[in-house]
């Protein structure tokens, strides 16, 4: 995975309240949620989600930054749907 699709797992795994369930969301395994969020961990050098046998929680370093990938992947959204559009609609 690269490092936007690092930040969509972390976002659906957040959002999902789990792994299985952030997998199933993004139509990936599990197995590859588990490692993008590890990587992701291990690449910010700080625990985004708080593990236990039945949850996923988020820490407050990891709540702040879900507010800030939310943030930059709806931007990214806005820049491609704004790029797209701009070749959709005549001009001239």
């Amino acid at each position: 995975m690269d490092h936007l699709d690092s930040l969509r797992a972390f976002v659906a795994v957040a959002e999902s309240a789990g792994f299985a369930a952030g997998a199933r969301k993004l139509g990936v395994s599990a197995p590859a949620i588990t490692r993008a969020v590890a990587a992701l961990e291990a690449r910010l050098g700080a625990q985004l989600l708080q593990r236990s046998t039945r949850s996923v929680r988020l820490t407050e370093v990891g709540e702040r930054f879900l507010d800030d990938c939310r943030r930059i992947l709806a931007e990214l959204a806005e820049a491609e749907a704004s790029a797209g559009g701009a070749h959709a609609a005549p001009q001239g």
